[in-house]
């Protein structure tokens, strides 16, 4: 992974700013020797690290942070692209309210419509015509879900083992105005949960499917799945 001194368009990389650091306290900030680090894809900012080191050993310890936080790369990238969904969600669920409370009073602003139609796909505009479809809001909201829960698993299939590959507890995310951002190792923990606990809740179906859908005999689920013939057969008739 490339450490610079200066913001790339493209890619992921790490941004290196070595000098006086600055730590928020109770009552002020203190500021002390130290190295920053931006990781970043291309414009975007994934986390960051500040470090108390002398100046003759930031570039070294740069290096090093770089190194412990790159397995995690990927992971950090998916979770970034989530965290754009659920404000697309946010967004969505608070228009589709406003709407509701707009049709409570008899009229709906067609500028409330017109950006609820913006975050729709053509084919969800298509389909709220046919009879007995369901509402534009719960369309677009549903796909966003389905986008948020694909993007959480593909951040766990790409997570390292963390004890293999810990995250530095310097390591946070992007700050909000002039609050610190969430320790990243936090954050990345509760979104890998959520993951788990999604891909959980899908092995039931997974396996009934396996079976009658797919035809696999119910030795070789267990064999694969390592879940117990009587937990398999108690999913099937």
């Amino acid at each position: 992974m490339d450490i610079t001194t200066q913001p790339s368009a493209k890619g992921i990389h790490i941004v290196r700013t070595i000098g006086d650091q600055k730590w928020a306290e109770d009552h002020g900030t203190w500021k002390v020797p130290g190295v920053r680090l931006d990781l970043r894809d291309g414009r975007q900012l994934l986390a960051v690290c500040k470090l108390e080191v002398a100046a003759q050993d930031a570039e070294e310890r740069a290096k090093t942070a770089a190194a412990e936080i790159e397995p995690w790369v990927t992971t950090l990238h998916a979770l970034a692209i989530v965290d754009d969904q659920r404000s697309k969600l946010a967004a969505v669920e608070s228009l589709v309210m406003r709407i509701e409370e707009e049709e409570a009073y008899g009229w709906v602003e067609p500028t409330t419509l017109d950006e609820l139609f913006a975050y729709a796909h053509q084919s969800e505009i298509d389909a709220m015509q046919k009879p007995g479809c369901s509402p534009l809001g719960v369309l677009i909201t549903a796909r966003v879900r389905g986008q948020i829960s694909r993007g959480l698993r593909l951040a766990l299939a790409h997570a390292p083992s963390p004890d293999e590959a810990p995250i530095h507890p310097a390591w946070e995310q992007p700050p909000i105005g002039e609050l610190s951002g969430e320790p990243t190792v936090q954050r990345v923990a509760r979104d890998l949960l959520a993951a788990w606990a999604d891909v959980r809740d899908a092995r039931d179906p997974l396996i009934t499917w396996a079976v009658q859908g797919a035809g696999l005999e119910r030795t070789a689920v267990q064999q694969i799945t390592k879940v117990a013939r009587t937990t398999i057969n108690r999913m099937l008739p």
